[in-house]
């Protein structure tokens, strides 16, 4: 591998990574101010996630536990154990997925290493806010 190939997958790696945190971060973030607007419906925490994911743009509801990406059109659904996780996950694997196939030259391998990335940087961001004090 040549010098320059290294340093554009170092790159790409690091892009992955900053994402997925900063992905995590948001809808954190998102999820903590909607826990506290929303008091008198703190044990749903569907409802609280819903809403995080939905001050995200370009994001939609279609019922209470289904959302679409504008632009791709993609339908996700947040139910089940940890929906804000799932959330996250779902902005990482519709959102970035779309942004990454707009870039020219990209393999699906590439695409597919990116995403992984991006998904371990969430998750490692998440489990450090669940364990913070």
């Amino acid at each position: 591998m040549s010098l320059l190939e290294d340093l554009t997958q170092r790159w790409f790696n690091m892009n992955a990574r900053f994402w997925g945190r900063e992905c995590a971060r948001v809808m954190l973030f998102a999820f903590s101010v909607k826990w506290r607007q929303y008091e008198e419906r703190r044990s749903d925490s569907l409802f609280i996630a819903g809403k995080a994911l939905s001050t995200r743009l370009k994001w939609k509801q279609i019922d209470e536990t289904t959302f679409t990406y504008e632009p791709s059109g993609l339908p996700v659904d947040i139910s089940g154990d940890a929906p804000v996780l799932r959330a996250i996950h779902a902005v990482i694997e519709i959102e970035y997925d779309y942004l990454l196939g707009k870039r020219k030259g990209m393999t699906l391998w590439e695409r597919a290493q990116m995403l992984h990335e991006a998904h371990r940087a969430a998750d490692q961001y998440a489990a450090k806010w669940a364990s913070r004090p």
